[in-house]
C-alpha cells in the first residue's frame, strides 16, 4: 500500500512537471482493461445500469515478452521479457445512462536486457514498481432496451482520456491520449456479445534503433461473446478479440509489427449470486507490435452490485407509472397530479377521443353528445328501472329505493328477533350455560348467553321473579345431582347480580335429575338434560 500511494504522489508530479521525467520513446505496454462493471477484461459494455450504483475492480495482468526485437525474418532478442501489471478500476453510474470510472495501473515487477540490445538505443526497462497512466472514462447509453428485458441490445458512446502519470519506460507513454468509441451489446437469458469500434490518438512515433514497432493514433477495435452456463448467470464463459491498429507513424494499416492485438478466452463466477465476481483470462498474443505479448495471464476480483430495477414507466416518458397520471401516453410532468405525465396538449385520460378539457368525464370513456355538461360520459344505463342509473346505484340489478332516503338498494329486511328472548312465561336461550364436568364453575364462554339473559331482565321490568333452575343427567344419585344442581343454579343468579340484575327478581332451584327432557340412556340425551332454565314465576299485574 505504501508503494502505490508514493507511486501515486509520483505520477501526480510527473503529471504536473509536464511528463518530462518518461522518454517519449517508449510506449506502454499494457493490455487496457474495461471499465469497472463491466463482465469483460478487454472489451467495453454498452449497458449503463442503475442509478448511485459504485463499481470496483482489482486486477492482475502477466505479460511474458510484451516488446521483442525483431527483423524481417525472425526475432532478435526480448527488451522487456515480462511484466506484471496490477490495475485498480472504480466505476460509478447515473441516471439508468451515464457511467464515469477511472483506472489506475501500476507496474508491480518487470524483466528485461540489463543493457540495450546490440545495434539498438532502446530504454532498459525499470526496476521495482512502476506508476502507470492513469485513465478517466466517461460512457453515455445512446439507447437500446429496457434494463429488465430478457433479450436487450443497447448502444452507447463512450470516451477515455490517459493523464501522462507514469513514472518510469514501458508503464506509460509519456503524453496525454484520448479515445473515443462506439459501443454496441446484446443478450439473451443465455447469450452475449458485444462490439467496440473507436480511434485513439497519439503523436506519431518510430520506435528507436532496432525495434521495428511504430506508435502513434491507433483504430482500436473489440469483440465479445459467450454464454451463460446457468440460468441465474452467475457463470459466464466466452472469448475477447481486441486489437490497436496503429495508423500514424508512416505505418501500414494491418502490418502486425505496428499492430497490438490479442485474443482473450475468459471465464467469470459471480460468488453465490452475490455483488463480488471473480474472473480469468487466458490471452495469446496475435500480433507483433508494442504490447502484443507472446501470451498473457489475466485475473480479476470485481464489485459490481445487482441493479435495481427502475419504476415501471410504460410511455417511457421519465414520469414513472405509479404517478403518471397518463401512463399510456407519453407526456411530460406538470404541477398537477392529473395531469403529471400527459400530454402537454390535448390529453385524453381514458381514450374516448374526446380531449379531457372538453370532456365531462374525463376519466370514464363515454360517447359525444354536444351537451357540455354530458359530452364524453357513458350513456346513463338503469337496468333496474329504479329511477337510479347502473353509474350511481349500489344495487344496479335490483329494485331499490332512490336518493336521498336510498342509494338504489331494496330496504333492509327488519332486523331478526334477538337469539335470547321471552317467549311466554321463559326466557329461551341461544346457549346453553356451560359448566367445567362436575362442579359449579362457569366456563368463559357462558358469559355471551348470560348478558343476553340480563339484557332481556333489563328490557322487559314487568318480570318479577324468575326462577333460576339447575338440572342435572343420572350419572351420580338423586342427592348428589340434586346438590348440584343447586350450586349452579345459584351461581348464574350470582352472576346475574354481579352484572346489574336485582336479587330479588332471582329465585336459585336446584332439580337435579327429577326433570329429564330427554333419555339418559345416550350421551345425546345426557347432555340435553344439563341445562339451566330461567322460569318466570311471577309479572306485574294487568303486564306481559
Amino acid at each position: 500500500m505504501r508503494t502505490f500511494i508514493g507511486a501515486a504522489l509520483l505520477g501526480a508530479a510527473v503529471l504536473f512537471a509536464g511528463g518530462e521525467a518518461l522518454a517519449d520513446e517508449t510506449p506502454s505496454l499494457a493490455l487496457e482493461p474495461a471499465p469497472a462493471g463491466d463482465r469483460a477484461f478487454a472489451v467495453e459494455r454498452a449497458g449503463v445500469h442503475g442509478h448511485l450504483l459504485f463499481s470496483a475492480r482489482l486486477g492482475i495482468d502477466f505479460a511474458s515478452e510484451p516488446l521483442v526485437l525483431r527483423n524481417q525474418a525472425q526475432e532478435i532478442d526480448s527488451v522487456v521479457s515480462y511484466q506484471v501489471w496490477l490495475h485498480a478500476l472504480a466505476a460509478f453510474s447515473l441516471w439508468h445512462r451515464v457511467a464515469v470510472s477511472a483506472h489506475i495501473p501500476l507496474v508491480a515487477a518487470q524483466s528485461g536486457r540489463p543493457e540495450p540490445p546490440s545495434g539498438g538505443t532502446a530504454q532498459r526497462p525499470g526496476e521495482g514498481a512502476d506508476f502507470g497512466d492513469i485513465r478517466l472514462g466517461a460512457r453515455v447509453k445512446l439507447f437500446g432496451s429496457p434494463e429488465d428485458a430478457d433479450v436487450k441490445t443497447e448502444f452507447a458512446a463512450a470516451a477515455s482520456l490517459w493523464l501522462p502519470t507514469a513514472s518510469d519506460g514501458y508503464a506509460g507513454d509519456g503524453v496525454a491520449r484520448v479515445r473515443v468509441a462506439l459501443i454496441a451489446e446484446g443478450s439473451t437469458p443465455r447469450l452475449y456479445w458485444a462490439w467496440n469500434g473507436g480511434i485513439r490518438t497519439r503523436p506519431a512515433e518510430q520506435l528507436p534503433g532496432a525495434l521495428p514497432s511504430r506508435v502513434g493514433t491507433a483504430l482500436s477495435f473489440g469483440l465479445a461473446g459467450g454464454f451463460f452456463a446457468d440460468a441465474r448467470r452467475d457463470v459466464a464463459l466466452g472469448a475477447e478479440l481486441f486489437a490497436d491498429l496503429t495508423v500514424g507513424a508512416g505505418a501500414r494499416l494491418f502490418d502486425s509489427r505496428a499492430t497490438m492485438a490479442h485474443l482473450l478466452l475468459t471465464g467469470h463466477y459471480r460468488i453465490d449470486g452475490g455483488p463480488f465476481e471473480i474472473g480469468a483470462a487466458l490471452a495469446p498474443g496475435l500480433a507483433q507490435g508494442a504490447g502484443s505479448a507472446d501470451y498473457r495471464v489475466l485475473l480479476s476480483l470485481g464489485y459490481a452490485p445487482e441493479t435495481p430495477a427502475p419504476p415501471p414507466d410504460e410511455d417511457d416518458d421519465g414520469v414513472p407509472d405509479k404517478t403518471d397520471a397518463c401512463p399510456a401516453l407519453r407526456g411530460i410532468p406538470m404541477a398537477d397530479p392529473l395531469l403529471h405525465g400527459c400530454p402537454e396538449a390535448e390529453p385524453d385520460r381514458d381514450g374516448d377521443a374526446i380531449p379531457d378539457q372538453h370532456d365531462a368525464c374525463p376519466r370514464l370513456a363515454g360517447e359525444p353528445t354536444g351537451d357540455r355538461k354530458t359530452h364524453g360520459c357513458p350513456k346513463r344505463v338503469d337496468s333496474d328501472r329504479d329511477g337510479v342509473s347502473d353509474k350511481a346505484d349500489a344495487c344496479p340489478n335490483e329494485p331499490g329505493v332512490p336518493p336521498p332516503e336510498g342509494d338504489g338498494c331494496p330496504k333492509p329486511p327488519p332486523p331478526p328477533p334477538p337469539s335470547t328472548r321471552l317467549v311466554e312465561q321463559e326466557i329461551v336461550l341461544s346457549q346453553q350455560v356451560q359448566f367445567e364436568v362436575g362442579t359449579a364453575v362457569l366456563r368463559p364462554e357462558s358469559d355471551i348467553v348470560l348478558s343476553e339473559v340480563a339484557r332481556v331482565l333489563g328490557d322487559h321490568p314487568e318480570v318479577e321473579l324468575v326462577e333460576v333452575q339447575g338440572h342435572t343427567d343420572e350419572s351420580g344419585t338423586p342427592d348428589l345431582n340434586r346438590r348440584l344442581g343447586q350450586e349452579r343454579a345459584s351461581r348464574v343468579v350470582a352472576w346475574l347480580v354481579e352484572h346489574g340484575v336485582a336479587r330479588a327478581r332471582l329465585s336459585p332451584k336446584g332439580y337435579g335429575s327429577d326433570r329429564p327432557i330427554a333419555d339418559n340412556a345416550t350421551d345425546e340425551g345426557r347432555q340435553k338434560n344439563r341445562r339451566v332454565e330461567f322460569r318466570v314465576l311471577r309479572m306485574k299485574v294487568g303486564e306481559k
